[in-house]
């Protein structure tokens, strides 16, 4: 993994990435690097061919574009879907509008925090980031910002399915003897793993958990004897699993 820091300020940027390196060292984390830059376009040009599950920490107002951050962020979700983005910034006001790019960010450090407390919410940045990876290899991490800012995170394996709740945005998270509900949407939660699929306008399942498929009456049956309905769009989707 490498660190990614979009930063316009020099000051700012060098402070940023020799504090950063210097305790990926201290704690001696395995990494590839860190790389800061000014520039939307220089920090989207070096993520490319880079594998992905990497660590970011964007500025929001970049130059004269006071979203550069944003769009940025959306930009390196499409390149890096399970990367941690956090944003490092002033405009700390911006946290809600997230929702609308949908870049799932971890968190909003604000630059006017005390000196020992910035640098301890950087950390405890880079701390999670590593904790989560340890837990299980890449892509194995469900990980999501609600609309609300809350962060909602579960291993792929724990989950059995997604499931809509009639209310807008509203969504169930169902897991083994567990339902978490919060704010979000389908298409959002279909876009960040290939280990889920969609079976019904109202249901996303861990590919993992079905049993059985039953074309005829239009079911999934998962691991754990639960039934799910299989739209015609769902159908397409399942043409592979007997």
């Amino acid at each position: 993994m490498k660190v990614f820091i979009l930063e316009d300020e020099q000051i700012q940027q060098f402070y940023l990435e020799n504090l950063i390196a210097d305790y990926l060292k201290e704690k001696k984390y395995p990494n590839s690097g860190v790389v800061a830059c000014g520039r939307s376009r220089d920090l989207l040009v070096a993520l490319e061919g880079c594998p992905q599950n990497n660590l970011y920490f964007l500025d929001i107002a970049i130059s004269n574009n006071r979203n550069a951050g944003l769009e940025t962020a959306e930009k390196i979700r499409k390149m890096d879907p399970i990367g941690q983005i956090s944003f490092v910034t002033t405009h700390s006001e911006f946290a809600p509008i997230t929702y609308e790019y949908k870049v799932n960010a971890y968190d909003f450090i604000d630059k006017i925090l005390p000196q020992n407390v910035f640098h301890q919410r950087l950390f405890d940045n880079i701390d999670h980031y590593f904790a989560m990876n340890r837990i299980k290899p890449l892509g194995q991490i469900f990980s999501y910002q609600t609309r609300t800012g809350k962060q909602i995170e579960a291993l792929y394996s724990d989950i059995y399915y997604f499931e809509t709740t009639g209310q807008p945005h509203k969504l169930i998270l169902q897991m083994a003897g567990e339902a978490l509900t919060f704010y979000g949407t389908m298409d959002d939660i279909d876009g960040l793993s290939d280990k889920m699929i969609r079976i019904h306008r109202s249901y996303l399942v861990n590919k993992d958990r079905i049993k059985r498929y039953l074309r005829k009456e239009k079911l999934v049956i998962l691991d754990d004897d639960t039934d799910l309905p299989v739209s015609r769009t769902g159908a397409r989707n399942l043409r592979h699993f007997k």
